[in-house]
């Protein structure tokens, strides 16, 4: 079994905080002589649907995507864990009796990936969690929100896994798949010195 968990680019898609300025812009070109062609241009903000983020995001010196491994996730263990009973933000609570091993990388399901819409109350991953999951040795840590801390201008659990070399992947469309350990292969577009970049991810078994 394949689940496609990316979130389709299209011009009404959610966008964090609704920000227009965030919205893809699709346009397209048509010549219709000597022959029917059509090309199409997208203007995409890197943070745009699923994604993941560079330490450059949140650390005006840090590493951005040039350089960056396009196998790191390729074909990689993942644990998806179902937290839809959690509200607000996601705790200790939330993996106690989950085992973790190097090199994993965790994707919370949560109700963000009901939505269709953003909202400014979805689930986040709590400043104590990050911390505890940065201890791991982890790939990355991935959740189905636009963001995976909220109205912290701080950015603690951004820059806590960041510090710890985890990669953090926002935008997961998880709705579909049931909890349990995976494998799962996403390949991000190939684009220099960017602080994200928008990815394709596939879990599969």
């Amino acid at each position: 079994m394949i689940y496609d968990v990316t979130m389709p680019i299209h011009p009404d898609m959610q966008v964090y905080k609704n920000k227009q300025e965030k919205k893809p812009i699709i346009t397209y070109q048509r010549q219709h002589s000597p022959h029917d062609i059509s090309e199409t241009n997208v203007f995409l903000p890197m943070h745009t649907g699923t994604h993941m983020d560079f330490p450059k995001h949140m650390d005006g010196k840090g590493k951005t995507s040039t350089g960056f491994d396009a196998s790191t996730f390729f074909n990689q263990p993942v644990v998806v864990i179902d937290c839809l009973n959690t509200k607000d933000h996601l705790t200790m609570k939330d993996i106690e009796g989950i085992s973790f091993q190097k090199g994993d990388t965790v994707f919370f399901k949560t109700t963000n990936s009901l939505q269709e819409s953003f909202l400014n109350d979805f689930v986040y991953v709590s400043l104590e969690l990050a911390e505890t999951l940065s201890r791991f040795e982890l790939i990355a840590v991935g959740i189905d929100g636009l963001g995976i801390e909220r109205n912290d201008p701080m950015h603690q659990t951004h820059l806590t896994l960041m510090r710890h070399d985890v990669y953090i992947i926002e935008g997961l469309r998880l709705k579909e798949v049931p909890p349990g350990r995976y494998r799962f292969t996403a390949l991000p577009i190939h684009v220099l010195e960017s602080d994200a970049l928008p990815l394709r991810v596939l879990i599969h078994d």
